[in-house]
């Protein structure tokens, strides 16, 4: 039984950013720090396993989604290679959380213990039959579009790897051609190929960019099926510098480590893709942040509630000792979001167990949150964060 998703009013596609699903960071707070820095990006779940939701999924979906059943702007990702699973996962979630935006199927994450090789993840793209039968259970089960994340290529190993040709150029075009046909609305194309024996990390290294193979199936399909582009951009120069060199029908652009590394940069991103032109106003999404932490703690844990916070002290401690990008952030609102993030830690979250600065410091602030979280957490925060 299908079924039916709310009527959801959206921005036109060619406004879209969307903020990719990373293991051991999307979470709820930082998609709520996401949504205050930038209201109209589109916001991802990590990959959630069926098997992991099951048997009681909707227990399991309330967990992991409870109070963003208003939300517009979230795509919920899975990862499943058997379609009566997932088509019960699908009928379930939409009917507990109409306003999804999409429900994702993801066939792009080649690693083992994130869902990827061998049994889900890109090692699907390598059974184009297979997904689509996939998404046409997923297409049955709900209205809420569905949609497909996956990579130009996919190889078992690095020896594998050959340059885009015309049989393989052709495979990826079948590929999505039956992905569409199948009932799917919008593909996520990472620019890099996946190589399935490899981490991770080397996936992001090994693979080349190659975006004019994304833009030449954007333009192929020529708005038949939506098409994201995916896969290092790393800044605000790096996105404009695409968009204004991109001739084809790209709909929207995707990111994940980058905003991770600066999340601040959202708010230049809803500048850049807005038509409005506005720019959210960074220190009152820092003040609703800490007010939405202290409101949660029953909810999640504080170290959930802290990330995100680590997250923005370490891209300012960054640009205090590297020099400011004037055109987002000016010294003086370094110096007040500093003091508003050691208000909130010092005076609420910490409750005494952090003590105020006499001066500007990054590095003590950064420190700070170890009475919070533990220092070994911290400790894993910055080490994670360097590999970003």
């Amino acid at each position: 039984m299908k079924c039916t998703a709310a009527m959801v009013t959206g921005l036109s596609t060619s406004s879209e950013f969307h903020l990719a699903p990373m293991q051991c960071y999307t979470n709820q707070p930082l998609r709520k720090l996401y949504s205050f820095l930038s209201p109209t990006s589109i916001k991802w779940t990590e990959m959630e396993k069926v098997d992991d939701l099951l048997p009681n999924i909707d227990q399991a979906l309330r967990k992991r989604l409870d109070g963003e059943e208003h939300e517009h702007n979230l795509i919920l990702q899975l990862g499943s290679n058997d379609e009566i699973k997932l088509g019960d996962c699908v009928r379930i979630a939409s009917c507990l959380y109409p306003n999804l935006k999409e429900i994702n199927l993801n066939c792009g994450c080649p690693a083992i213990d994130t869902g990827g090789a061998p049994s889900y993840g890109a090692s699907l793209m390598k059974d184009a039959s297979l997904t689509a039968k996939l998404v046409e259970s997923m297409v049955s089960a709900s209205d809420i579009d569905i949609s497909v994340k996956c990579r130009i290529g996919v190889f078992d190993t690095a020896e594998d790897v050959v340059a885009m040709n015309s049989k393989q150029y052709e495979y990826l075009h079948n590929y999505i051609s039956s992905i569409q046909h199948s009932g799917a609305k919008h593909v996520i194309l990472h620019a890099r190929s996946a190589i399935l024996s490899l981490s991770p990390v080397k996936n992001r290294i090994v693979p080349q960019l190659d975006y004019e193979i994304v833009q030449q199936i954007a333009k192929d399909f020529d708005g038949k099926v939506k098409i994201t582009l995916n896969g290092g951009i790393n800044s605000l120069d790096e996105l404009k510098a695409i968009q204004t060199n991109d001739n084809s029908n790209i709909s929207s652009y995707m990111s994940g480590r980058w905003c991770l590394r600066r999340p601040l940069d959202l708010a230049g991103i809803e500048r850049t893709l807005s038509y409005n032109g506005i720019v959210p106003d960074v220190k009152s999404a820092i003040e609703k942040y800490i007010d939405y932490a202290l409101a949660n703690q029953n909810r999640f844990t504080m170290s959930e509630l802290c990330l995100p916070l680590y997250l923005v002290v370490s891209q300012l401690q960054q640009d205090y000792e590297n020099g400011v990008d004037d055109s987002l952030l000016s010294w003086r609102d370094i110096e007040t979001l500093y003091d508003t993030i050691e208000d909130g830690l010092v005076m609420h979250l910490s409750t005494g167990k952090v003590k105020k600065s006499s001066s500007i410091n990054f590095k003590k602030l950064a420190n700070s949150f170890g009475p919070l979280c533990g220092k070994k957490v911290v400790s894993k925060w910055k080490r994670n964060r360097s590999e970003l």
